[in-house]
């Protein structure tokens, strides 16, 4: 998955990750990721069927992102929060997964503010650490669940379930 690029980067200072759906030229749906990891210092490589991202330090940057990506607000919080310096995302995705994706960094030591609204800020830190954290539930699936049985007319139970995330349902 390429949400492991930002991270890699981070940590290693480089990652290398296969084009999404081969070679094709175009937008492509991680442009967004790609402009951020820019804006935070990496230079960008094409070649090969791959991306490269190499940075020895990222720097904290401020990001617009053209539109409210889920993937891209992930991988851009989880790459700022070990860069240098304060990094403000604007536009970010809102989404209950970007909340409990900060809350598990805070919980390892990371200095994250704003989920859950269209600015999201980071303060990067030197190095996270270890926690026990438990994901949310997957409310995409428990929505899928709910349609069929409304389509179907049947009779279903659906357990470990965040009400307020089924709202957009």
């Amino acid at each position: 998955s390429f949400l492991v690029m930002g991270p890699l980067l981070a940590r290693a200072g480089r990652a290398v990750m296969p084009l999404p759906g081969g070679c094709a030229i175009g937008t492509r749906p991680i442009d967004l990721h790609l402009k951020g990891f820019k804006a935070l210092g990496a230079k960008i490589i094409y070649g090969h069927g791959c991306i490269e991202a190499v940075a020895e330090k990222l720097k904290g940057s401020q990001i617009y992102l053209d539109f409210p990506s889920v993937g891209a607000t992930e991988n851009l919080i989880m790459a700022a929060s070990l860069a240098r310096g304060n990094t403000v995302i604007e536009n970010a995705a809102e989404e209950p997964e970007i909340v409990d994706l900060v809350n598990f960094l805070n919980a390892m030591g990371a200095r994250i503010k704003g989920a859950g609204t269209k600015i999201i800020r980071v303060e990067g830190v030197p190095r996270l650490s270890g926690t026990v954290h438990t994901v949310i539930p997957d409310r995409i699936e428990a929505g899928s669940f709910l349609t069929a049985v409304a389509i179907t007319g049947g009779d279903v139970l659906v357990d470990n379930v965040i009400c307020d995330h089924l709202k957009p349902v």
